[in-house]
């Protein structure tokens, strides 16, 4: 990973928070309402963030805020197979946006195998990386599906950005709070 250590202190906040109920229900209201806000933000009809745990983005603390056109989905928390896109080192301060023919032309995207028709479709992609003041990573938060079939804008990678920005401060706070 670029930038700094990778997720090194998830794992112990995430465990202090276990231990701590209200601690855990502040980071999860954060991280929950961090998906929402970027979904405003950029017009997106699905919104993830992803904490890797032990630095490792196959194991991770997911949220999701999805639209009404994506409200069957609401409940499946299955990646797709392999970590493809989800799984992308994004530098800190830098976002990737991708037009959906992108997307599938993409050598990391893998498509969803055997969960085609179950996974929500992605429809193009905006992703940066949720980094600490000191370059460590803690995540990815990403977006899918501008409302109306538009692409992401520069002014939508400007949002994530900041709101990512934003979001690595908090987890900095929680993080020392948790000590």
């Amino acid at each position: 990973m670029h930038g700094g250590e990778v997720g090194i202190e998830i794992a112990p906040l995430l465990d202090t928070a276990s231990n701590d109920a209200r601690l855990a229900e502040q980071i999860d209201t954060v991280l929950r309402r961090t998906c929402a806000i970027a979904r405003a933000l950029t017009g997106a009809e699905q919104g993830a963030l992803k904490l890797w745990v032990d630095g490792d983005p196959g194991k991770a603390r997911k949220y999701f805020s999805l639209s009404e056109k994506y409200a069957a989905y609401r409940d499946f928390r299955v990646d797709p197979h392999g970590l493809g896109l989800h799984g992308m080192t994004i530098p800190p301060g830098e976002v990737i946006r991708l037009t959906q023919q992108e997307v599938e032309s993409h050598p990391l995207w893998q498509g969803f195998g055997d969960l085609r028709g179950e996974h929500p479709p992605m429809r193009g992609w905006l992703a940066t990386s949720v980094c600490g003041e000191d370059g460590r990573a803690y995540g990815l938060l990403q977006l899918s599906d501008k409302s109306g079939g538009a692409d992401f804008t520069e002014e939508d990678c400007a949002h994530v950005r900041d709101l990512a920005g934003l979001v690595g401060d908090l987890l900095d706070a929680f993080r020392l709070a948790a000590r």
